[in-house]
């Protein structure tokens, strides 16, 4: 292949953001440009080069990812992939993921993750789909809460852009650290958030911040709304679409749903990004009016250390498994692994023993977050049992209470 693979520095930036928009279809503003530039990390950049032109490019961020058990691991964050038309199937995608495996595993992260354009790319790659999501839309007028379930009586404020940039990362921070599937966010994502630029509204308000205090200073909500104005037949018709909403304690999350279904004017409150077993819908008098528009992925997990990562996070129930991995990309990983784990641990190491379940790292990667059970795996054909019980076994292992979720996009 006469492509070199090498890094960007800032100044070819405007021509590695036009090679992607042109893959992905997109027209982007110089304050756009400008944006995405911020926090890229150029020493994780990689460019397919055909003499001087970029026909490939590709980067990552440095992230922290929450495990079950809430312990974390170092990640790099795959993004900005794109080939140009005129280049496909000439190996170009595949020589900057490997690259980019190389890349991880020199810095110590023992995962790859990244959220994937087209889902049928990259489990070919060994990616596996951990967390899913789900989009709601509700009518407010049939937004009342059963009785007996009541708001906590702490207080909510809105946030003036300032605050917000002293409030949030903070607050997102102890989310974080409390949810499987979530990653960091870096200092550029809270830029752009509080400066919210226009081209991010898509015809939209600029977003409102909205916070639960449990006791003055004690921030343990958090609701991030835009609004697009409607009257149709001249009645008010607005549309809300609510971003972020995270409750760290029963009461908070109840005081923000009742603050955003009682937004006046409003007619139509679409959420994005929700737990596809979203706990509110049990709190509705009405739970049929939370209808669900779109259930999708957005997490993808490729375990490049396979020890490493099977170690670094904690098991629901004590128990040992034999596994028996396949991985044609990183053949270290292939063969069989005793995992030894609990609430309070884990170990993984080679064994010879006789494997209890056998499967390929894609699917250990879609089950490492406690996502789906290895059991539906199995019916899917993912997953062979080899010793009686231990599907049964390793979904009381992996189990993720809360499922894993991830609403950051990167």
């Amino acid at each position: 292949m006469d492509i070199e693979i090498r890094p960007i520095v800032a100044e070819q930036w405007a021509e590695f953001a036009r090679a992607m928009g042109i893959t992905f279809g997109e027209t982007a503003s110089d304050e756009q440009i400008a944006d995405h530039q911020r926090g890229f990390e150029f020493d994780r950049s990689m460019a397919a080069f055909d003499g001087d032109r970029i026909v490939g490019t590709g980067g990552a961020d440095s992230l922290e990812l929450t495990l079950p058990g809430l312990t974390s691991i170092p990640v790099g964050g795959l993004t900005a992939i794109s080939v140009l038309p005129t280049h496909r199937r000439r190996g170009i995608l595949r020589a900057m993921i490997l690259r980019h495996f190389e890349d991880v595993e020199a810095r110590g992260e023992p995962v790859s993750a990244l959220g994937a354009s087209e889902s049928v790319i990259y489990g070919r790659f060994g990616y596996g789909m951990a967390t899913m999501f789900a989009d709601y839309e509700i009518d407010p007028r049939h937004g009342a809460f059963l009785p007996g379930i009541a708001p906590g009586a702490g207080r909510l404020r809105i946030l003036e852009p300032e605050e917000a940039a002293k409030v949030l990362p903070d607050f997102y921070e102890r989310y974080r650290r409390g949810q499987p599937g979530e990653v960091s966010r870096k200092p550029a994502w809270w830029e752009r958030h509080v400066r919210d630029p226009e081209w991010a509204r898509d015809g939209f308000s600029r977003h409102v911040d909205v916070v639960y205090e449990s006791e003055p200073g004690r921030v343990d909500g958090w609701a991030s709304y835009r609004t697009q104005e409607r009257w149709p037949d001249g009645f008010p018709g607005n549309l809300a679409k609510v971003r972020m909403l995270v409750g760290l304690t029963p009461e908070a999350d109840a005081a923000l749903w009742r603050y955003i279904l009682d937004l006046d004017l409003v007619a139509t409150v679409r959420l994005q990004d929700r737990p596809v077993d979203e706990p509110a819908r049990w709190r509705l008098a009405d739970p049929r009016r939370l209808r669900t528009t779109e259930i999708g992925d957005q997490l993808w997990v490729r375990l490049l250390d396979l020890p490493a990562a099977l170690s670094a996070r904690r098991y629901a129930t004590e128990g040992v498994l034999v596994l028996e991995v396949t991985d044609a990309l990183k053949p270290r990983n292939q063969g069989r692994w005793r995992l030894e784990g609990g609430p309070d641990g884990a170990a993984c190491e080679p064994t010879r023993a006789e494997p209890d379940l056998a499967l390929d790292v894609a699917t250990l990667g879609a089950a490492y977050l406690g996502g789906p059970r290895l059991a539906v795996l199995a019916r899917a054909g993912r997953v062979a049992e080899l010793a009686p019980g231990a599907l049964g076994r390793a979904d009381r292992m992996f189990a993720s209470d809360p499922a894993p979720l991830c609403t950051t996009h990167f």
